[in-house]
């Protein structure tokens, strides 16, 4: 099954499905190219050039696993807790990873109600990469969004339920544009 972007379980899906991908696409490269050898006695063939060709998808999927590796999916728990909270005004994101020019940066929750947001950074590291890049790059698209990110699940919870209390509806081209810049 797989899990859209911004829902809780993405990376850990993303992760599995890349696994999956690179090991199959092998299978069927190193395949071809064993039955390319033994039926000419020689790598010179054509199935030998598919299966070359064949690795090339495999590395892009690669890239893709390395991307993910780093970081760990907003665990059941923390997120139920964080659901509880908010209500229907507002739209909770999970599992975000996305990239700027400089950095590739990771939130595990981010909480979005009219031009308001509170994001939650457990790790710490992109709290201010990620304040910088949402105000910056929203304000550019048109998309103008006051960011608090948070590196405590405490604080992130008093602030969501502050904004679930006058939750605003998020409008569906903020939805659409979140869903597009994440990886």
């Amino acid at each position: 099954m797989r899990i859209p972007k911004g829902c809780n379980g993405y990376i850990r899906s993303r992760k599995m499905r890349e696994i999956v991908i690179i090991t199959a696409i092998l299978a069927v490269s190193v395949g071809l190219f064993l039955l390319g050898y033994f039926a000419t006695g020689t790598k010179r063939n054509l199935l030998t050039v598919f299966a070359v060709l064949g690795v090339l998808p495999a590395a892009k999927a690669v890239v893709a696993l390395v991307l993910f590796v780093p970081y760990r999916s907003f665990s059941e728990e923390a997120f139920a807790q964080v659901k509880e909270i908010c209500d229907e005004g507002g739209h909770l994101y999970s599992d975000l990873v996305f990239t700027s020019q400089k950095s590739v940066m990771h939130l595990d929750a981010l909480y979005v109600s009219g031009t308001e947001a509170a994001a939650l950074d457990l790790s710490g590291k992109n709290a201010k990469k990620a304040t910088e890049y949402f105000t910056e790059y929203m304000k550019k698209c048109g998309h103008p969004v006051h960011i608090h990110v948070f590196t405590g699940q405490r604080e992130f919870c008093d602030r969501v339920r502050a904004m679930s209390d006058n939750a605003e509806e998020e409008s569906p081209e903020l939805a659409e544009f979140i869903r597009m810049i994440l990886v």
